[in-house]
C-alpha cells in the first residue's frame, strides 16, 4: 500500500507563479470535503493536485510527525497562477485560529474573493443557505468605488466578496476570483512593510488611511480609532498578495501563535522562488531558516522558512522559472 495518492490536473501541471505573489494560502480544515465544496463547486476554483495520504516532508517541514497529515488539495482560479488555496487535514485538528477572535485582534484575518455582479453572488449564496454579517455595503476609496459583504465560512475562517466598480477582475465561470489578497492584522504596518519589501522584495501596490466617524461606524471602531491598510504583492499579478491592517487606538490581542499546525484556518502562506540564496542572506536578522531540499505535494526543491515580524507564516520554495 502506498503512503499517498497523488493526483494531478494535466492542464495545470504546477504553474510558475510571479515569485512576488504568494503561490498558495494554507488553510487546514476538519473537513476537506466541506471545503472543496465551496471553493471548487460553488466558487469555480480547479484542483491542481489532490493528494490522499501522509504528506512525511511537509509534516517534518511545520514539526509534526510523518503521518500527521492525511490529506490536500491545491486549487487555483481558472486562469490563474497564484493566489491559490492549499488545504490541509491533519489527522488531528487543532482548533481553529480565529476562535473567539475580536476583529481588531492580530492574526490572518480574512480572504477576499473577487466577484463578478456582488447581488447576485449574494443572493445566489443565500440562497444556498449561506449566512453573511450583512447585505453587500458600499465604500469608497483614492476614487474607487467598492462593494464588499463578509462571510463566516468552515474552520473559523472570514471570506470577504469584493466587487470593484468599472473593473473587470478575473473570475472563474460561476463568478468568483480567489484570491486577490488575504488581510492580515498587524501592530506596525511599517515594520511589516520593511520586511516584506526588503526581504521578498514585494512592491507596495497601494497604502490607505482611514479614520472619522464614518469609518468607525462601518467597522465597528471606537472614537477616534483608525485604519492603515497597505497591500503588497506582486506588480505583474493583481492575485497573490496581501493587504496589511493596522486598527490604530485600539487593544488587540496576538493570536499568531495559534497559527502553529494543526491548528484550523489560514496557517501560512508559500511563496515560490527562482533563487533562495539572496533571500537566505536578507532574511537572516529575521531568523530564516534554510530546511534544505524538501519533497511535498507542492513537489522536490530546497525549502526556507521565516516569520513575518508581526508573526505571519511563510514558507518559500525554490523553483527556476520553468517551475522543475
Amino acid at each position: 500500500m502506498p503512503l499517498s495518492t497523488t493526483v494531478r490536473a494535466e492542464e495545470f501541471a504546477m504553474p510558475q507563479p510571479a515569485s512576488r505573489a504568494y503561490a498558495y494560502v494554507v488553510v487546514s480544515v476538519a473537513d476537506i470535503e466541506q471545503a472543496i465544496g465551496m471553493w471548487v463547486h460553488r466558487f469555480g476554483m480547479q484542483i491542481v493536485t489532490r493528494r490522499t495520504g501522509t504528506d512525511p516532508g511537509l509534516a517534518q517541514l511545520w514539526g509534526l510527525e510523518p503521518d500527521a497529515i492525511i490529506d490536500q488539495a491545491l486549487l487555483l482560479t481558472p486562469g490563474a497562477t497564484e493566489g491559490g488555496i492549499h488545504l490541509v487535514r491533519f489527522k488531528l485538528p487543532g482548533e481553529a485560529v480565529r476562535a473567539n477572535a475580536r476583529p481588531t485582534d492580530l492574526v490572518p484575518k480574512s480572504i477576499d474573493v473577487v466577484v463578478r455582479d456582488i447581488g447576485a453572488r449574494y443572493a445566489e449564496l443565500t440562497a444556498a443557505g449561506f449566512q453573511f454579517r450583512s447585505e453587500p455595503h458600499r465604500l469608497e476609496a483614492n476614487g474607487l468605488v467598492f462593494h464588499e459583504t463578509h462571510l463566516p465560512s468552515h474552520d473559523g475562517l472570514n471570506v470577504v466578496l469584493l466587487e470593484i466598480e468599472g473593473e473587470t477582475a478575473l473570475t472563474s465561470p460561476p463568478g468568483y476570483g480567489v484570491a486577490p489578497q488575504i488581510v492580515v492584522t498587524t501592530p506596525d504596518n511599517i515594520a511589516e512593510k520593511v520586511f516584506f519589501e526588503s526581504v521578498l522584495n514585494l512592491v507596495e501596490a497601494s497604502y490607505n488611511r482611514f479614520s472619522g466617524p464614518e469609518i468607525e461606524k462601518t467597522v465597528g471602531l471606537p472614537s477616534g480609532a483608525g485604519l492603515d491598510i497597505r497591500i503588497l504583492g506582486d506588480p505583474a499579478s493583481p492575485y497573490g498578495r496581501l493587504e496589511l491592517v493596522q486598527y490604530e487606538g485600539v487593544k488587540s490581542s496576538n493570536l499568531y501563535p495559534r497559527t502553529a499546525p494543526p491548528a484550523r484556518g489560514m496557517l501560512s502562506v508559500t511563496y515560490f522562488v527562482p533563487d533562495l540564496e539572496p533571500i537566505l542572506a536578507r532574511g537572516a536578522a529575521y531568523g530564516i531558516r534554510d530546511a534544505g531540499r524538501v519533497t511535498t505535494i507542492l513537489g522536490s526543491g530546497r525549502m526556507a522558512q521565516l516569520t513575518s515580524p508581526a508573526g505571519l507564516r511563510i514558507d518559500l520554495l525554490e523553483r527556476a522559472a520553468n517551475g522543475e
